[in-house]
């Protein structure tokens, strides 16, 4: 059944959230969720709950190729199970199998750009040991390796139909872009 919220006009509203690791996608698609009295959804969790092992260990027993089938396919699974909900994407989600087109069809997406010394500072505040492709990176490394993949991920994150920008966006400024590009 359609989610419909008579103060703000939403009915089977599907937003799914991009942007590099340490952006904010699941703490601000968890926010926002709220605030639009729509169900949220973290594609890594659901990649983990499917597979019953964490990220890091499908990473290590089976590899990047298969966790990016994996990941594509739970996420193309999304908007068949509800018309309407938040969904925070893993940081290398867009990139592959035309995901982005995909999520660019059947929602609505918004990239979170946040800035490189921002997302180092956040990503060694939570630890880099659950996340494949950070961890044992020395601080050096690891700003290094944000540039390099920022820079090739860009291509795909500036596919999204909205861009908030900055080191300290919250889930408000996504229900104003919602709101101010009529998607309500």
């Amino acid at each position: 059944m359609p989610c419909w919220i008579p103060e703000l006009g939403l009915a089977d509203m599907k937003i799914f959230l991009v942007g590099m690791p340490g952006s904010g996608k699941s703490t601000l698609g968890e926010e926002a969720s709220l605030l639009l009295k729509i169900p949220y959804f973290d594609l890594d969790e659901g990649i983990e709950n499917k597979e019953e092992k964490s990220i890091p260990d499908i990473f290590a027993e089976q590899g990047e190729k298969y966790f990016r089938t994996l990941e594509s396919k739970l996420l193309r699974r999304f908007p068949k199970l509800t018309g309407h909900f938040v969904l925070s994407t893993g940081g290398g989600a867009p990139c592959f199998f035309d995901n982005m087109g995909f999520m660019n069809e059947e929602g609505r997406t918004i990239f979170l750009d946040v800035p490189t010394e921002t997302l180092m500072k956040r990503l060694i505040a939570s630890g880099l040991d659950d996340r494949p492709l950070l961890k044992g990176k020395s601080e050096e490394e690891l700003h290094s390796f944000l540039e390099s993949q920022l820079r090739d991920r860009r291509i795909h994150y500036q596919k999204a139909m909205a861009v908030l920008e900055g080191s300290d966006l919250k889930a408000q400024d996504i229900l104003d872009e919602i709101k101010k590009r009529g998607w309500v």
